[in-house]
């Protein structure tokens, strides 16, 4: 299969036509028609101008301009990345591990039976006086407050748990919008979209915060949303592909090929 540059070279050639002469008819330095020639794309410019060379070159040579630019893509030097990154995301809830009620102090061994005591006198001593073991009403009694505290413990944690889930109060309903306004214009004033006719390099750039928000190649039939935050200005290489939808209205391109067009703010 020829390269790139033996295509060019051969339809050159066949045309009967010097380097000097192709570069008087389309414009572009001669070194650079040379360098395609010999499939050495490195020219130091940036990549629209190196694109829109070699779409003129083709285009004078009577060679299909787009098979020649997809043949130039697959050579990794078109910067057509477009992230397709989606993450999945979980909400994750700790468990909450209610403490149980703390257990009672196990009740003391019983004490080693004591001496017989005397006769009693006409009243009976209790048992407990005697032995020294607690009796059942004061086990009961000693259980009680751990047994209070670990319930009431365990309703504090459900009642934090319960309030954080759930929110303080009834959410206050929407102001109404105006009845001239829809969802899709109020969400879209600040988007644009690229709409391809067909295959088209473009670069969206916003000069407020000097980025870039979109830069790659579009295939015919494929639109690109962009959510801008000022005036932007839309380059590409082919502008008769290209059209600018802004809130619903479309826009073609100032050039049928190379070139930029200017979108101001949008007004409120």
């Amino acid at each position: 299969m020829q390269t790139i540059g033996e295509r060019l070279e051969e339809a050159r050639k066949r045309k009967g036509i010097s380097i000097r002469e192709a570069s008087e008819a389309t414009k572009i330095r001669s070194d650079y028609l040379q360098k395609f020639e010999n499939n050495t794309f490195e020219l130091g410019l940036p990549e629209i101008y190196a694109r829109g060379f070699l779409r003129t070159y083709a285009q004078y040579l009577k060679l299909n301009s787009e098979k020649l630019l997809t043949d130039y893509a697959s050579l990794g030097f078109s910067d057509s990345r477009e992230p397709r990154r989606h993450q999945d995301q979980r909400e994750i809830m700790g468990r909450l591990d209610i403490p149980e009620p703390s257990k009672s102090a196990p009740a003391p061994a019983p004490a080693a039976p004591a001496e017989p005591a005397a006769p009693p006198p006409s009243r009976a001593v209790p048992t407990a006086v005697v032995t020294g073991a607690p009796s059942a009403d004061r086990r009961q009694k000693l259980k009680m407050p751990f047994i209070v505290g670990g319930a009431v413990l365990a309703l504090l944690v459900i009642f934090f748990a319960v309030r954080a889930i759930l929110p303080d109060s009834p959410a206050t309903p929407a102001a109404p919008r105006p009845s001239g306004a829809t969802p899709e214009q109020a969400d879209d004033r600040n988007l644009l979209r690229l709409v391809a006719l067909g295959n088209v390099w473009v670069k969206v750039e916003q000069p407020a915060d000097r980025k870039v928000l979109f830069e790659g190649d579009l295939l015919k039939g494929q639109t690109r949303a962009i959510l801008r935050s000022g005036k932007v200005y839309v380059s590409y290489d082919l502008g008769r592909n290209l059209q600018v939808e802004v809130r619903g209205v479309r826009y073609r391109m100032g050039a049928e090929g190379q070139g930029s067009n200017r979108f101001d703010e949008p007004a409120p």
